[in-house]
């Protein structure tokens, strides 16, 4: 369990990468479901629910499809997060006996460089925010405040990742708990925006628009969506032993229970209210929506302080940890160096070539969201398949920091089957893409997108539970 002293034998260990203690797991079911609801309520979420309008899906559509598409990476989540409740990793080191101690970097490349990508989707968002409070508080004209305020983006990022940097080294708490009831706070105030506008004369006509259906459950508008919600948190179901591992294992149902609320039924209130405010008003961005229909200057501002906090408190915990797993498990940084060369690595993350409009940053939300899935899927069934039925929930902590020998070298420091199986699910979703005509395109590259992601999660279950048997990859 976590309480479990280990000595490294081998090598050196980066210090951060050693089990949490028992003595520091403190979370509790409130606190864990308001770090999920934080990490959750952030600008990009309020997104998902217009991609569905754009696909043709109406109101109950969109809710059901987040349902569906959450609560599926929720039950992934739940599978491999359960290891760091229970033995305090982190995901880098959690990887080895899955495939092997030296396999391990590239599962964690992959992970932190998705990471990177929400990285800059978050800090362009969060940027503009701060941007557009300085620019409304100027007097700019309310048409004029985001065409303005993206002039300046630049400047604000660098204020949003200095900020970001002084939490993450110094650990200010008076901030750090601000952040975590950002997203909360946020939702709350969209809510009540919401509301507004439902109730006022000049949306009225435009409440019929919320029921209109142009696809049905079945169809491709709709499976895609579905890979959108999933997608979401592809990413976080592959590390969430890196906040998982705060939990005390004594507070039955927290996990669960968080994960749950924090992110199933968190994700189903933000599609409804994104939807809604776009169907309404026909602007797309949330920031600007608070800017120009907001009732005075003051709801306004409050509405953007939250719209830069959220993801600001998301990138804290959700999207910089991988990508500072990357710079400390394989370049052996420790913490500090790691956020500071993250940050700035962050910094050329954000997508300039999206500043321009919100219907431009809103196809790059949705062609990222909707395809990068089957790069991740497979590592996480790799990873649930390998904990629940080749090692039935037993993990030998000693053999997880030795190197060079021990139940999980296997051999030469690499799973053959993880990476079999791996090259094999990529190769079935390939042909499955084909056949249910759910292949994109990176260029001229043919790409599996939309539902992919959820066969690559089974069948990568189903090949590593058969080659870790027949190349007998398994501990005693």
């Amino acid at each position: 369990m976590a309480d479990v002293s280990v000595t490294p034998k081998g090598y050196t260990e980066n210090p951060d990468l050693l089990p949490t203690p028992r003595s520091q797991q403190k979370y509790g079911g409130w606190t864990w479901t308001l770090m999920m609801f934080s990490m959750n309520t952030c600008i990009p979420m309020f997104f998902l629910g217009p991609i569905g309008q754009g696909l043709g899906l109406n109101f109950w559509q969109a809710l059901w499809g987040s349902l569906i598409g959450n609560l599926a990476a929720v039950i992934v989540m739940w599978l491999n997060g359960v290891v760091g409740v229970r033995h305090g990793l982190t995901y880098p080191v959690q990887l080895r006996s899955t495939f092997g101690f030296r396999g391990t970097h590239i599962p964690v490349i992959m992970r932190g460089l998705s990471g990177l990508m929400w990285f800059g989707i978050e800090a362009w968002a969060g940027s503009l925010a701060i941007t557009m409070i300085i620019v409304s508080l100027t007097g700019t004209p309310k048409d004029m405040v985001t065409a303005t305020a993206i002039r300046y983006l630049i400047i604000a990022l660098v204020v949003y990742l200095g900020s970001f940097v002084l939490v993450m080294l110094f650990g200010l708490q008076g901030i750090g708990q601000m952040a975590n009831w950002a997203g909360p706070i946020m939702l709350i105030y969209f809510v009540w925006l919401v509301i507004f506008l439902l109730t006022g004369q000049q949306f009225k006509g435009n409440i019929p628009a919320l029921w209109v259906k142009k696809a049905g459950y079945f169809s491709v508008p709709f499976f895609l969506y579905l890979a959108v919600q999933t997608n979401w948190w592809a990413t976080v179901a592959l590390n969430i032993s890196d906040i998982s591992r705060g939990i005390n294992p004594q507070k039955k149902g927290a996990f669960g229970t968080g994960l749950f609320v924090g992110i199933v039924l968190c994700q189903m209130l933000g599609t409804a209210l994104g939807f809604t405010a776009v169907a309404l008003t026909g602007t797309i961005l949330p920031q600007d929506i608070i800017v120009k229909f907001a009732p005075g200057i003051i709801p306004a501002i409050i509405g953007l302080l939250f719209a830069f906090l959220a993801p600001w408190s998301t990138d804290m915990t959700a999207n910089s940890i991988p990508l500072f797993n990357i710079l400390m498990s394989s370049f052996k940084l420790r913490w500090k160096p790691a956020v500071i060369v993250g940050t700035i690595i962050a910094f050329f993350a954000v997508p300039w070539w999206y500043v321009q409009g919100a219907d431009q940053y809103l196809g790059y939300i949705q062609a990222w969201a909707g395809n990068y899935g089957i790069l991740l899927g497979p590592i996480a069934g790799l990873m649930i398949a390998n904990y629940w039925l080749v090692h039935k929930q037993k993990v030998d902590m000693g053999a997880l920091y030795t190197k060079g020998s021990g139940a999980y070298w296997y051999r030469n420091g690499w799973s053959i089957s993880a990476y079999v199986s791996l090259v094999l699910t990529w190769v079935v979703c390939y042909v499955i893409a084909a056949l249910l005509g759910q292949m994109a395109y990176i260029g001229k590259i043919p790409f599996p997108g939309g539902v992919i992601w959820y066969f690559s999660v089974v069948v990568a279950i189903l090949f590593e539970w058969l080659f870790a048997n027949v190349f007998k990859e398994k501990a005693a």
